[in-house]
């Protein structure tokens, strides 16, 4: 009986492999119907074959589906209704066979009525069956509304926050109210504490480890390992996170900052934090300005800079320029949307030239002081959807301009000392938009003001012989504080006064300071000396397809991988070496072969365990001249990108072979030990 009842299951598992050929069958069978019947075409044999394959595929469907539900798990109401359109279906698909094969008048004059009927059924039942496996809500569901942005992890809901997610993009596809596997849901506290047909999922037994834990554990062949084998699985992210959860007493109303947290789960909480201010949304939403562009606005007599290092976003400042006019303006307009800071304070900026404003959409911080607009240009300014903050200090606007703020909803700040605007007034404004500061005061007006970071001027990562380093300031008067040897600048370090010759491999700390000014935060910068050009490379095995960057050139065309290892410039082997072979077309003396490596391991990636360096003269005998071996990481640590020095004695080579040496494995502290780890590399140099 048992073998049966087996056996039963079996077939009915059946049913997703048959249930989607009535569905395509019965389609094409229409779409024939339609084209014979327009082309008068009496050959309907074509057409008859069709049906029938639909009502047979219909009968296996409907068999192969009963005995499925029969196994459990769905919701009965549900089920029932999928059940009997099905049979109806099935009845209809029968029926239009027949119907084709007679030739009587009466059945041709039933048969597209029936055929729109059995359609309608096709498209009800299919509905049906789809609520059961996805939930009632899966075709028209709001997915975006769902979706709540952690602006703050600390203060983030664990269980709803955090792990419900989770369960919604891995589990509540089987575990939902209409298909309960094992009579498990997992959409809502009530549910998950509920447990399933062999109890709590969260309880440990014998000190082993939770139910729902165990099942995520078990080797995904295992029948039992959830999420099932054909179903995306959980990353080590968030597995890690489940964990987490768990070892909190898997507390449902508890906060982030109120649990246990380790660095690695701190770390991976912190990338679930959006930023869902002006500037983290642009940032996400543009692409980067090209740096011939800024370069060239730069030549002539414009200040633009990144609001930040790698930044798509720009500080543009016109501030003092003589003579402006609105081809000046116009000139930005290539790259508008980029533009989030423009500063025209102290131009002949007027109402005129105002009426270009709009077409930077994207500003969120806007200087006019000192210029000559009026309270008319006010009527552009409203439309600048982002601005936060507008300094009309020193201009001939009125309390008219009042209008205009209020409909600025994100505006935060507006300067305006030395105008026609009196206190009494500005009352009123500030019953309207409370939260709106306004700086009145000529004491106030750069109140606890911190300073834009300092950049370097054309950044880049390598250099060959030598590099002129030139650090810049959106404020020409503000002093920047710089060292070389890795300690913390201050004001006693070394001012900068002109560009930093290097000819070695730096790495380069410093700010701004500016008195009456809260100092800007240190910027690094690690500046590396790229050596003799590697003439040609070439890998002994192909990269992983995902990461294959520009094949070996990735290895030497001097472009840094970032932390975001998608972004095309890595290099990445899974559970396997990298070995690299660099030619020179004429022997080298060479001392050093440098490595640049990521290291993440969320995301299974860690730095190499180990390097080899062989050379030759001809590229057939070659002598090992270096083994590096270093120590597996046996703690989590912070996502990085580095470069390891393998240093030897100065050899003579024309070619070099370099084996990068992958930890293969996760360790045993990894959320998934044992689990095959990445080797990502970027760049090699040879000096």
């Amino acid at each position: 009986m048992q073998q049966i009842h087996t056996l039963y299951i079996h077939i009915g598992n059946l049913h997703p492999l048959f249930v989607h050929l009535p569905i395509g069958i019965l389609s094409f069978a229409f779409i024939l119907e339609i084209y014979l019947k327009i082309k008068k075409s009496k050959e309907t044999d074509i057409a008859k074959l069709a049906l029938g394959l639909a009502a047979i595929t219909a009968l296996f469907s409907l068999g192969t589906g009963w005995l499925l539900g029969d196994n459990g798990g769905y919701d009965e109401q549900a089920l029932s209704r999928h059940k009997w359109m099905a049979v109806a279906l099935t009845v209809c698909s029968v029926l239009l066979f027949i119907l084709r094969t007679l030739h009587q008048k009466w059945s041709s004059k039933i048969f597209f009525p029936i055929f729109i009927i059995t359609l309608a059924l096709l498209g009800i039942t299919g509905h049906l069956g789809g609520n059961m496996t996805h939930g009632d809500d899966f075709l028209f569901q709001d997915k975006s509304s769902k979706e709540v942005a952690i602006t703050d992890i600390n203060k983030a809901k664990v269980y709803k926050d955090v792990v419900q997610p989770i369960l919604d993009t891995k589990c509540v596809s089987c575990h939902n109210a209409n298909k309960a596997k094992g009579e498990l849901i997992l959409t809502s506290k009530t549910f998950i504490l509920a447990g399933g047909e062999n109890g709590s999922v969260l309880d440990s037994i014998n000190g082993e480890q939770a139910s729902l834990l165990g099942r995520i554990h078990m080797p995904i062949e295992d029948k039992l390992h959830m999420p099932p084998k054909g179903k995306v699985q959980l990353t080590a992210e968030e597995i890690n996170l489940l964990e987490w959860w768990m070892k909190n007493n898997n507390c449902f109303d508890c906060t982030v900052n109120e649990t246990n947290t380790t660095a690695q789960t701190k770390a991976i909480l912190k990338t679930l934090e959006k930023d869902t201010t002006s500037i983290g949304i642009l940032t996400a939403s543009l692409d980067p300005v090209p740096l011939e562009w800024v370069a060239k606005m730069n030549a002539n007599g414009f200040s633009i800079l990144p609001l930040s290092e790698k930044s798509p976003l720009l500080i543009v400042t016109l501030a003092n320029r003589k003579g402006i006019t609105s081809k000046d303006i116009k000139k930005l307009e290539d790259y508008a949307d980029n533009i989030v800071e423009l500063n025209l304070g102290f131009t002949d900026f007027n109402d005129d030239m105002a009426m270009l404003l709009p077409n930077f959409k994207n500003i969120v911080k806007l200087q006019l002081q000192k210029t000559k607009i009026t309270s008319k240009a006010l009527e552009e300014v409203e439309k600048l959807e982002f601005l936060e903050s507008l300094n009309l200090y020193g201009t001939a606007v009125t309390s008219d301009i009042f209008k205009h703020l209020k409909k600025l909803q994100k505006l935060k700040k507006v300067y305006l000392y030395q105008t026609a605007i009196q206190n009494s007034e500005l009352a009123n404004l500030q019953k309207d938009k409370p939260q709106l500061v306004t700086k009145h005061l000529s004491d106030t007006i750069f109140n606890d003001a911190v300073l834009n970071n300092p950049f370097i001027v054309n950044a880049t990562d390598f250099f060959n012989t030598e590099i002129d380093v030139e650090l810049t300031h959106v404020f020409k008067t503000a002093n920047i504080f710089y060292t070389l040897d890795g300690t913390e600048p201050d004001t006693t370090s070394t001012k900068y006064t002109a560009p930093i010759k290097l000819t070695d491999s730096k790495t380069i700390k410093f700010y701004a300071h500016k008195k009456d000014w809260k100092q800007s935060s240190v910027v690094t910068a690690n500046i590396k000396k790229s050596g003799l050009k590697l003439d040609s490379i070439w890998l002994d095995k192909k990269p992983h397809e995902n990461y294959k960057g520009d094949g070996a050139n990735s290895l030497k065309d001097l472009k840094r991988g970032s932390i975001n290892f998608q972004d095309g410039l890595w290099l990445a082997y899974q559970g396997e070496n990298l070995n690299a072979t660099i030619a020179f077309n004429e022997p080298k003396e060479i001392s050093t072969v440098s490595v640049g490596s990521l290291t993440k391991p969320t995301s299974w990636i860690f730095n190499p365990i180990g390097y080899k360096v062989w050379t030759s003269t001809n590229n057939k005998d070659y002598t090992l001249i270096k083994t590096v071996k270093l120590p597996v990481p046996q703690k989590y640590v912070d996502d990085a990108i580095s470069f390891y020095d393998i240093t030897f004695d100065k050899t003579v080579a024309k070619y070099v072979k370099v084996e990068v040496v992958n930890i293969t494995k996760n360790p045993a502290w990894h959320p998934n030990p044992g689990g095959k780890s990445w080797v990502f590399v970027d760049e090699i140099l040879v000096n």
